[in-house]
């Protein structure tokens, strides 16, 4: 028919496109099977700690009575599903009401649990020069899942305690959130965070 656009024949061009795209398929593989050396020299220089930033354009009084009071703290995942090699970003929100200066020690602890509930790990730290004034505070801690990590659900606590100069701790708050290790690709769809909230 006059005008019509006729199908080149596929010949050496189109061959070459295919070779080329098999390459570069290829050469991903191989970044991918790489990835986890990557990830454990990055981890080396990666700061793990919680660093609170507090929100001071909008200021709280400090308690008239009593040491501490945490008013809402809760936890927040990036992600629900992440692959080992990588990293999830736990997001933390606290407001807390306390006395300014008031002599007590403010300790946060973060345990994490496998599906069956044994504990695997715990990390505590010590936040009392961060926390030192009544605000909302905010922070971003990456958690790293290594490379062995078995595929399956865990569930992460966090738990707010305040340790006075003189009489027993008080846990102020404890927030806890799922997520799940995933053995295949982590270009899969991620399902909705399951777990969140303050008890």
């Amino acid at each position: 028919m006059p005008g019509a656009i006729e199908p080149r024949p596929r010949g050496i061009a189109h061959r070459l496109t295919l070779l080329v795209l098999a390459l570069t398929l290829g050469g991903c593989a191989t970044l991918a099977r790489e990835s986890c050396e990557q990830f454990d020299a990055a981890r080396k220089s990666t700061n793990y700690a919680t660093e609170y930033n507090r929100d001071t354009a909008h200021a709280l009084k400090p308690l008239r009575a009593g040491v501490a009071m945490a008013v809402d703290y809760r936890l927040q995942l990036d992600r629900a599903r992440v692959a080992p090699c990588s990293h999830v970003t736990i997001r933390k929100e606290l407001t807390l009401l306390r006395r300014d200066e008031a002599g007590a020690v403010l300790e946060e602890t973060r345990e994490f649990f496998a599906e069956d509930g044994t504990r695997i790990a715990v990390k505590q730290e010590n936040l009392t020069n961060q926390l030192r004034h009544s605000g909302r505070y905010t922070a971003a801690v990456p958690l790293p899942i290594p490379k062995n990590a078995p595929a399956g659900a865990y569930h992460l606590v966090s738990t707010l305690t305040l340790k006075p100069k003189t009489g027993a701790a008080q846990v102020l708050a404890k927030t806890g959130v799922s997520f799940d290790v995933i053995a295949d690709s982590p270009q899969r769809p991620q399902s909705a965070q399951r777990k969140q909230g303050t008890k």
